[in-house]
């Protein structure tokens, strides 16, 4: 079975350890470069990043994308007000349809 990395602040990673993750706590966003080999060197088949260490890590990210492994998913940090992940995933379906599908709640 395929290991599963998170990579984000203390706060927002501390949970997943009782899960089988292997966390991956920075104190800085940037700080993530450093791990960046061993993550996406084929020994963790997910890899889940907090919105701000995909900013500082996006243009390794990238490189990774058409690869089988890592699987690299976006997640709120703790404080942050997310938005990123949801960017990337209407870009996927706008890529996807040819248009963008806004989804909007019911109003009661």
């Amino acid at each position: 079975m395929a290991k599963i990395a998170i990579v984000g602040d203390s706060t927002s990673v501390a949970g997943f350890r009782p899960l089988g993750f292997a966390t991956f706590p920075v104190e800085r966003a940037e700080d993530a470069r450093g791990l960046w080999r061993e993550l996406s060197g084929g020994a963790y088949g997910v890899v889940f990043v907090t919105e701000p260490v995909y900013s500082a890590l996006e243009d390794l990210i990238v490189e990774v994308l058409d690869q089988p492994v890592p699987a690299v998913t976006i997640i709120p940090g703790a404080g942050s007000p997310g938005g990123v992940g949801g960017a990337r995933i209407n870009r996927a379906i706008e890529r996807a349809l040819g248009t963008s599908m806004l989804i909007r709640e019911e109003e009661e």
